[in-house]
């Protein structure tokens, strides 16, 4: 009898000892799942998602817009974006479906003047040319930038020299009547993907950066802050590869938010490691 009660005692034991063990395991694994849902899951940076999402605002928006403005030294982000260059993005990554070319004469020497709208002859003729293009085409790509429907359709500039009015259903783009020149020294940029990490319905891309005009190198696109360790080694030597940019470029997060039929589209950009 008394061995049978000791068989139970050592069952009992056993059992406490195997729900320890079960509860520690579960623990265990809700911390490792909590870690990774903290960490995300890398992604392959040569994924072309990847490289599409990062190409949103790429060295191809240096003549345009206001180039690569998300690169600044804080968050920048919808809220704190000027309404004209989002407007210009989305006309530069539009997807046009109705491309129609228009004429007016002019009604001064310079200038034409219809519906309210103001542009300026061509060189050396007395019409303006105009491109019309579909309010739908430009709303379609501010969506799928910035995940929001236009709440101002305003004119806007899409380069130094044209402007687009919007009037009715439809944008009509041409020669603006004052020009801007930009004078100056021409900037070269440099980024490189460090890493891209999908968090929920998020996508995370990390980059290096470095603005360089002559044989100086600033921190970050839309700032005159000098990076002087940066300064120091591109003038001895002017060799650009990632171990430059890991080492003095500034590094930056982009963050992608997923929408409702899947696509991305950009939320911020954070400087996170501005060197010293």
């Amino acid at each position: 009898m008394a061995k049978k009660e000791k068989i139970k005692e050592n069952n009992k034991e056993n059992d406490k000892i195997l729900i320890i063990l079960i509860v520690i395991l579960s623990l265990i694994a809700v911390v490792l799942i909590v870690v990774k849902l903290l960490n995300g899951n890398n992604m392959d940076i040569n994924d072309p998602l990847v490289a599409d999402l990062h190409n949103y605002f790429s060295t191809d928006d240096l003549g345009n817009c206001n180039g690569l403005f998300n690169y600044g030294d804080g968050t920048v982000n919808y809220d704190n974006t000027d309404m004209e260059n989002k407007l210009c993005l989305a006309y530069h990554k539009a997807d046009i479906t109705s491309d129609e070319k228009v004429s007016y004469d002019a009604t001064n020497e310079e200038l034409c003047q219809v519906d309210g709208m103001t542009f300026r002859v061509e060189e050396n003729t007395t019409q303006c040319q105009v491109q019309k293009i579909k309010k739908d085409d430009i709303d379609s790509a501010y969506k799928k930038l910035f995940g929001k429907d236009i709440e101002n359709n305003q004119e806007f500039k899409i380069d130094n020299f044209h402007i687009c009015f919007l009037h009715e259903d439809e944008y009509y783009c041409g020669l603006s009547e004052i020009l801007t020149y930009t004078i100056g020294n021409e900037s070269s940029v440099y980024r490189i993907i460090e890493k891209a990490v999908e968090k929920g319905s998020n996508i995370e891309i990390y980059d290096y950066f470095v603005k360089v005009t002559g044989n100086t190198c600033y921190k970050t696109y839309i700032t005159n802050t000098e990076n002087v360790p940066c300064t120091k080694e591109y003038t001895n030597n002017k060799k650009v590869n990632y171990r430059f940019l890991q080492k003095y470029g500034t590094q930056f997060k982009h963050t992608y938010a997923k929408a409702e039929d899947g696509s991305y589209y950009w939320v911020s950009t954070e400087a996170i490691d501005l060197k010293n």
